[in-house]
């Protein structure tokens, strides 16, 4: 009898509204979204001389990420996006140390200004879905 309870399809419904209603959904996907278009960055820029720049032109999709899924996606967001720049785009790949110099600065600018642009540009009732 439970088992029926909890497949019918109200049950669902609830299930599901209370699990996208979850304030950590929006904060989670938005982390994706930046990992994604970290991970499309590094291909397109690996090997090219201006790969160096990648982070600090990648603080425009955290800020556009914080706004639309709040601070805590932009700040998830920045941090993953700066290990996968990190393991990914510069040498020496699949370390999270980074022999360059300027890569190195860069990123840490763009893990300052993207933490400090999520609690400042991030709305206040963050998330996608806004009530």
């Amino acid at each position: 009898m439970q088992l029926i309870h909890i497949i019918n399809r109200t049950g669902m419904k609830n299930v599901a509204g209370k699990l996208c209603s979850a304030p950590l959904v929006d904060a989670a996907i938005g982390a994706t979204v930046c990992g994604l278009a970290a991970i499309g960055a590094s291909a397109v820029a690996a090997g090219h001389s201006w790969q160096n720049l990648v982070p600090l032109v990648f603080v425009l999709v955290l800020l556009v990420i914080a706004g639309i899924f709040g601070s805590r996606a932009g700040i998830l967001g920045t941090v993953v996006a700066a290990l996968i720049f990190a393991a990914f785009l510069f040498t020496p790949t699949r370390s999270v140390s980074i022999a360059s110099e300027s890569a190195r600065s860069n990123l840490g600018w763009m893990l300052l200004i993207g933490i400090a642009f999520s609690f400042l540009f991030a709305p206040p009732t963050s998330g996608f879905r806004r009530h």
